[in-house]
């Protein structure tokens, strides 16, 4: 199979920005929290009141977070993430739903 130059081109831009992803998922995997994702469950529990619907451990601002989604008594749902090596809140959003 022969490729144009604008498909080599449109498959080498995909190679580029997938394959930082790729390392990424690696080096996610690999991290241990020091904080349980059940302490930081109750620490964002206690500062939005309501049922956890999901959560993720996530790199994000330089920091490795549990972000939790909780459905709380308004319409949308309340997005705590709590610190994953402190246990420190760094934010509280509502999310209209």
């Amino acid at each position: 199979m022969r490729l144009s130059h604008r498909q080599l081109g449109v498959l080498l831009g995909t190679l580029v920005l997938t394959l930082p992803h790729v390392g990424f998922a690696q080096h996610h995997a690999k991290h241990k929290a020091l904080i349980s994702v059940e302490a930081a469950r109750a620490t964002a529990l206690a500062r939005v009141s309501g049922t956890v619907h999901d959560w993720e451990l996530e790199y994000e601002n330089h920091r490795w977070i549990y972000s939790f989604e909780i459905k709380a008594g308004r319409p949308g749902i309340e997005e705590v993430n709590v610190d994953a090596d402190t246990g420190v809140i760094v934010g509280v959003e509502h999310e209209r739903g």
